[in-house]
């Protein structure tokens, strides 16, 4: 059975500022917390308890300070080896994190997710659970909280709780338009509300659709020209009507038209695959040939293709082989590789980086070094599945910190990461492929009025709520 994250901390007053296992968004089940995770989880207490002493502060008030994001990463490092960079210092003092990190990284989050307002979660995926038997609960479960996953929770911890700067609002296409959990309407509706109120562009949003839908390619038209929406994301693993995009007769027939709209970037959801018929169809082997056929469209393959490492394995697995291969991304990144005249594919980072590097660094280490290696630093993008894993700073603060560990890199001959690597994919890529003048929105973004908010509701003494909306195994 599975419990949800934040209900399982209240019960065990085991908030921390990082998740210390694996927090599912419903689209998998996830494992159980491991040993070495549990002792994250009490290193953390621990150390919490300490420095919250020493600075006559409650455990809870110390674990939302900058210093308690800095011991989430001493226990870490503790248990798994040295990953990140981060000092005593940093925890002792906040003052010291503010100096050591000057956040001038542009964060674009490229995959973020909120609900439409009549729901409170995503029903398909929790129907799809509830009959494959996964967990029966999500069937009919309603959350305490039912704002939680809603649009103004998501500004909040977006916006207010992060550093991200700039969003591209997500969605999923299953089935019917009616069972979509965001149908394009709301996320345009989220874009340009948060544009309006900010007077700068700070969010874009997709738009959605597929074969499912016997009108998709109205419905596409539709929401390019009267909606505008950014870019388009697809689930090609769809239960209802699974296809591929080298697909000639299905995909192409589409490609030529949202050429000819002028939208040009597509998103797809490859890994992670969800359980039926259309599982097999999350693998990313049909995007080589479409990228070739088409390149003047862009591929953006969310969570870099990574079938998920930690379903289907025994508690202490990490499901990378000896030779560091991660089922399906290592396969695709040679494939890659052995084209190099591709240059329109894109990896992103979403959901496989934050589920790797705070409960199996290694693996992180094996993802990023073989995407990095595979399409260079220039296309990587960033994107971390929120709101589902709450706030995604946690997720900012881990790359900040991350660095592949030497270990892997003499034997694997990983590159180390460098800050303008990280720089670029935190933003500096995703905003040249979205056509975003970086230096103008560097100097609109600090005076315009969503910072002015921000600054308010920092002042007013707001603390981050360290929630993580996903479930875990109970």
């Amino acid at each position: 059975m599975w419990i949800r994250k934040s209900d399982k901390d209240r019960a065990n007053d085991s908030h921390t500022p990082v998740p210390t296992q694996i927090v599912s968004n419903e689209e998998f089940p996830p494992l159980p917390q491991t040993p070495d995770q549990k002792r994250v989880e009490r290193r953390i207490h621990e150390l919490a308890d300490d420095y919250a002493r020493r600075l006559g502060m409650s455990r809870r008030a110390f674990l939302r300070t900058s210093g308690g994001m800095a011991v989430s990463f001493l226990a870490l490092n503790e248990v798994f080896g040295p990953a990140f960079l981060v000092d005593e210092a940093e925890a002792a003092e906040p003052a010291a994190t503010r100096e050591r990190w000057p956040k001038k990284e542009f964060v674009f989050d490229i995959q973020t997710h909120h609900v439409k307002d009549s729901i409170v979660g995503p029903l398909p995926f929790r129907r799809i659970t509830g009959e494959l038997g996964l967990n029966p609960a999500l069937a009919n479960f309603d959350p305490g909280d039912k704002d939680a996953l809603h649009r103004q929770n998501y500004v909040k911890e977006i916006f207010f709780d992060s550093d991200t700067v700039m969003a591209l609002l997500s969605g999923a296409a299953f089935g019917p338009p009616a069972t979509y959990a965001l149908p394009a309407e709301e996320m345009v509706k989220t874009r340009d509300m948060v544009n309006a109120a900010a007077g700068t562009r700070r969010m874009l949003a997709h738009g959605i659709g597929g074969p499912a839908n016997p009108d998709w390619f109205a419905d596409a038209e539709r929401q390019a020209k009267e909606l505008k929406i950014d870019a388009w994301k697809f689930y090609t693993g769809d239960f209802v009507k699974p296809w591929r995009h080298d697909d000639e007769k299905v995909a192409y027939p589409f490609y030529e038209l949202t050429d000819k709209w002028g939208i040009r970037n597509i998103c797809t959801h490859k890994g992670l695959p969800l359980p039926g018929p259309g599982a097999d169809f999350f693998r990313p082997d049909d995007i080589i040939k479409a990228a070739k056929d088409w390149p003047q469209l862009n591929f953006i393959v969310f969570h870099s293709g990574m079938k998920h490492m930690m379903t289907q394995l025994k508690p202490g697995e990490s499901g990378v082989g000896e030779d560091g291969d991660i089922p399906w991304t290592t396969e695709f990144c040679r494939q890659l590789k052995a084209e190099p005249g591709i240059r329109n594919v894109y990896l992103e980072l979403g959901a496989v980086f934050g589920h790797s590097v705070v409960t199996h660094p290694d693996v992180c280490g094996h993802l990023l070094g073989q995407v990095i290696a595979a399409v260079g630093p220039d296309r990587v993008l960033w994107g971390t599945d929120s709101i589902w894993w709450g706030s995604p700073q946690w997720q900012i603060e881990a790359l900040r910190r991350f660095q592949i560990p030497e270990p892997l890199r003499e034997r694997y001959g990983y590159a180390a990461i460098s800050d303008r690597d990280k720089a670029k994919i935190f933003g500096l890529n995703s905003a040249k492929l979205f056509g975003i003048d970086v230096d103008a929105a560097r100097k609109a973004i600090p005076g315009d009025s969503l910072s002015q908010m921000k600054t308010a509701y920092l002042d007013g003494g707001a603390e981050p709520s360290l929630t993580q909306y996903g479930w875990v195994a109970a």
